[in-house]
């Protein structure tokens, strides 16, 4: 199968199209077809309107002379931009970009490289976006206070599902109403922390004197008016669009990993 020819024909036009996107990434028709049967989705059809990303992708994971350097001419220099509203130091987002090259290129722990997981259900941008964001919360996560964040309790990590970007991008509307209807169904003590918190940025030993209690109460109330929230919105969306158990897990582990980007915004619109 040496001849593009010989794949069938939406795998043909997807080729075609990712070789005029990217012809100087020699990737033969056998590896890109391989990749693609080797990772397929049950039921899931081909998405043509991602074909570019999906070559470049496959070109990554195959190895291909040039195609890593591709990937981090048009997409790593997005990671800050993805970060924005973490208010990230130049160092975090030098440190995010390079635990996304290690996922995406070496792999860790004995996992395989994370490129060869994109299959084309949503763009590779929006795809990248999820991973870094997951990366940022992590590090963050296990660096404490110290990163730029004036000591903001750390969210969770979300589950580590490669098409969480297709997800969300199917169900965004309806997330952002349930998640704006679970920040105006907290109770009005929680909604002050959370704003005092992360619109205006008090620390927790700032918010322990304001509210006369001990730095870990604080920190408690945090964490519960943050489950709150992810709880609240995931009732709304159970009730309100019928979504499969499922969906709503993959749903349930975006809400966590990004309930800190998108509080801030939510508290000082709401």
């Amino acid at each position: 199968m040496s001849d593009p020819s010989a794949l069938e024909p939406e795998l043909r036009r997807c080729f075609d199209e990712g070789r005029r996107a990217w012809p100087d990434l020699p990737l033969s028709p056998e590896a890109f077809a391989s990749h693609l049967a080797a990772r397929a989705s049950s039921g899931e059809p081909l998405q043509g309107e991602h074909a570019a990303d999906l070559y470049l992708a496959c070109a990554c994971a195959a190895r291909v002379r040039g195609a890593v350097d591709a990937f981090e001419r048009v997409h790593m220099g997005r990671v800050g931009g993805y970060l924005a509203r973490m208010r990230p130091s130049p160092t975090f987002v030098d440190e995010v970009r390079q635990v996304v090259r290690e996922k995406l290129f070496v792999g860790k722990d004995g996992a395989s490289p994370k490129i060869g997981e994109y299959t084309g259900h949503g763009a590779l941008a929006s795809w990248l976006r999820v991973i870094a964001l997951r990366a940022a919360i992590d590090l963050r996560r296990r660096g404490g206070d110290a990163v730029n964040d004036g000591g903001r309790a750390q969210a969770d990590p979300a589950s580590d599902d490669p098409e969480l970007g297709y997800v969300k991008q199917r169900y965004r509307q309806a997330f952002n109403d349930a998640f704006r209807d679970a920040v105006r169904a907290l109770a009005a003590e929680q909604r002050e922390l959370l704003r005092l918190h992360f619109v205006e940025g008090r620390t927790l030993d700032q918010l322990a004197t304001t509210f006369g209690v001990h730095r870990a109460t604080i920190a408690r109330k945090l964490a519960a008016a943050r489950q709150a929230v992810a709880e609240e919105a995931r009732r709304l969306l159970r009730t309100g669009l019928g979504a499969s158990e499922a969906e709503l897990a993959s749903l349930a582990g975006m809400m966590q990993s990004q309930i800190d980007l998108s509080l801030p915004g939510l508290l000082k619109n709401g």
